[in-house]
């Protein structure tokens, strides 16, 4: 079972400030699995020291082990070869906190209009099924005809009020249906959903190169050269497009062409951020814009959260108002002509 990237990040995390304090890779994994709750890491854990007992090596055990990915097994395989295994684990936290941050920054986009349109049927289903019902036994227990007029207007806010339920309702149901499907199938459904919709495509375009531009600054801060970087960052992203597109660039690199030329010939990086990664292979500097670049697209998936939910908030919030409003309206006038009658 393979570890969540909270998971992750706090066992990088640990592991970083055992193995700086002086503690072997055994002890520092042993120490871990003694302080720790989750059962998930712990089974993961058991698993590491039992390989690393029979002898294998830090990336050898990750790797057997099937609940790390191969970016974190690549890092830890640098870590032993160069013996900055400390640097490494640190870094990874820093990578799976980064990661962590914008993946809860998405479900934050994700799960308020969710809550705003499970709000949106309980309140309906309140208005279809307790209040007009109600208001229709006072009128009718009042005694006074209705006008043509009002009597249409009260049926159609009925009908209207019972339609725009059921569709809520079905909306709800796709989505919990959604949900439950790709977490049996292991697919990302919503992913590709955002990436093929108006409003997500820009948030899941600045999510993908936030993850793919930190993970080679990473690389490139720990001995890897861009080209080889490019090899490994395909795997972290769901974006399908995208992976063409570094799949394409990983077999121009092999041909021997220019990175710069490559990546702005598959459009991977465009103005601003192709112009940084050409000044940073200019003056030597190529891991500082790096990691320049992967915080400044990180910025970039924080406003375009914002933008989104500054977009769907009053759009849920008017067809509510709407359905209120055409609501009360439905009441009010047969109360009117029934007064006027009086």
């Amino acid at each position: 079972m393979k570890l969540t990237v909270n998971e992750k990040y706090l066992f990088c995390r640990e592991m970083a400030m055992i193995l700086k304090s002086g503690f072997s890779l055994h002890q520092g994994i042993m120490m871990i699995g003694e302080e720790i709750d989750n059962s998930n890491i712990k089974n993961v854990l058991e698993n590491l020291v039992a390989s690393i007992d029979e002898g294998c090596s830090f990336s050898d055990a990750l790797k057997a082990n099937e609940a790390f990915d191969e970016y974190m097994i690549n890092l830890v395989n640098i870590g032993e070869t160069s013996g900055n295994m400390d640097t490494v684990m640190a870094s990874l936290s820093d990578y799976y906190f980064r990661i962590d941050d914008i993946t809860d920054k998405l479900k934050q986009a994700l799960v308020f209009p969710i809550i705003l349109l499970i709000m949106m049927v309980v309140v309906v289903g309140v208005i279809v099924f307790k209040v007009l019902p109600v208001f229709k036994s006072v009128l009718r227990s009042l005694g006074s005809d209705l006008t043509s007029f009002a009597n249409i207007f009260m049926e159609f806010g009925q009908i209207f009020s019972l339609i725009c339920f059921i569709i809520l309702l079905i909306l709800v149901f796709i989505i919990v249906g959604v949900y439950f499907y790709q977490k049996a199938k292991g697919i990302n459904i919503v992913s590709s959903l955002m990436q093929k919709s108006f409003f997500g495509s820009k948030l899941s375009d600045s999510l993908n190169k936030a993850q793919i531009t930190y993970a080679l600054s990473l690389f490139v801060g720990s001995g890897y050269d861009l080209e080889e970087a490019m090899k490994y960052v395909d795997k972290l992203i769901d974006n399908v497009k995208l992976q063409e597109k570094l799949v394409n660039c990983n077999q121009d690199l092999a041909n021997g062409e220019d990175f710069v030329t490559v990546i702005k010939r598959y459009q991977i990086y465009q103005g601003m951020p192709l112009s940084m990664i050409q000044i940073g292979f200019k003056t030597g500097q190529i891991d500082e814009i790096m990691t320049m670049l992967a915080n400044h697209f990180q910025d970039e998936v924080s406003e375009a959260i914002g933008r989104f939910l500054n977009i769907i908030e009053p759009l849920i919030v008017a067809f509510l108002s709407l359905i209120v409003g055409v609501v009360l309206i439905s009441v009010m006038l047969p109360l009117i002509s029934i007064m006027a009658s009086i």
